[in-house]
């Protein structure tokens, strides 16, 4: 990174946080609102949560117990015009846990008996204190993962601890597809549900995939499909509009050159030869008289290859 040097990089967070921006190095806060202000942090996969599905106060919270156990350094660079956290790995702490963990699988008794007050002792704390705070937060997101599948629908008034205990009870990706399975058996069909907690137990008890089921990914690159083919719908109106705009401005360039005289032959015309001529407004037959002598000019043009006005 210009200015930082080699191993930093940087990761938005999504545009409506409302938090301080930290400098786990130097303690330099940043207002949020400052960095909201740059077009560069709206910009489509930018954002953490865009990335891994992590809220910001997720990513922060397992930031600082990797800033305070040095597997991490952070610092506040401007990216995009605006001021944002840089992260980089302290390689050889990384390295340092890699080994102490592989002497651990190989033979963890004897790791802790043979050095329990040196790097081994302080990596099982560091790593116990590191997967309880993953744990809790892995949790979270998944309970507001399934919280996202069930919203709109009766079941989002489930409750947090009844959520918990079936994720202990199914494990995190059953519920999430049962989850998913009953919200949109909900929008299919719009019966009440008395109990939510009890109704997504019965389908994760006795979960079957439906045939009309399609998962998020699947809804999500059809609905993307939808939108990308009424896009192309809507720009291909839009050109028509165009071609249509400027061929009405060459029919009334082209009017414009006709005499007064050749003008009102061909409203004459029209009025006499159309079978409603003679029972729309003045400005419906001046309408249709201008493409009649603009048909009259390319099919013209057409056989003789010249342009001129028509002859009477």
């Amino acid at each position: 990174m210009p200015g930082i040097g080699y191993g930093w990089f940087y990761r938005q967070y999504e545009p409506s946080c409302k938090h301080q921006e930290l400098d786990g190095t130097s303690g330099v806060d940043v207002a949020a609102d400052e960095i909201n202000e740059t077009t560069g942090r709206e910009a489509e996969g930018k954002t953490w949560l865009e990335r891994v599905g992590l809220r910001e106060d997720v990513v922060r919270k397992i930031v600082k117990v990797l800033v305070k156990d040095g597997y991490v350094q952070t610092v506040v660079k401007k990216a995009n015009g605006a001021p944002t956290c840089h992260y980089k790995f302290v390689r050889g702490k990384l390295l340092e846990l890699m080994d102490t963990l592989k002497k651990q699988e190989r033979n963890p008794v004897n790791v802790r008996e043979r050095s329990p007050k040196k790097a081994g002792k302080e990596t099982f704390k560091n790593r116990d204190s590191l997967t309880e705070e993953t744990t809790e937060i892995t949790q979270k997101t998944t309970t507001e993962q399934i919280r996202l599948l069930l919203s709109g629908t009766p079941l989002s008034k489930i409750s947090e601890k009844e959520l918990v205990v079936l994720i202990k009870r199914h494990g995190s990706e059953r519920v999430m597809q049962a989850a998913d399975i009953a919200a949109e058996k909900w929008r299919r069909e719009r019966k009440e549900i008395k109990n939510p907690g009890g109704y997504l137990q019965a389908f994760c008890v006795d979960l079957v995939v439906p045939e009309w089921y399609e998962p998020p990914h699947v809804r999500t690159a059809n609905a993307e499909a939808a939108a990308e083919r009424k896009r192309a719908e809507n720009d291909k109106q839009e050109e028509l509009k165009k071609v249509e705009a400027q061929k009405s401005k060459e029919r009334d360039d082209y009017w414009h050159t006709l005499s007064e005289e050749d003008q009102n032959k061909f409203i004459e015309d029209e009025k006499n030869s159309s079978p409603i001529g003679k029972f729309i407004p003045e400005i419906g037959v001046v309408a249709l008289a201008k493409s009649k002598a603009w048909g009259c000019r390319t099919q013209m043009i057409t056989n003789t290859g010249i342009t001129g006005e028509p002859t009477y």
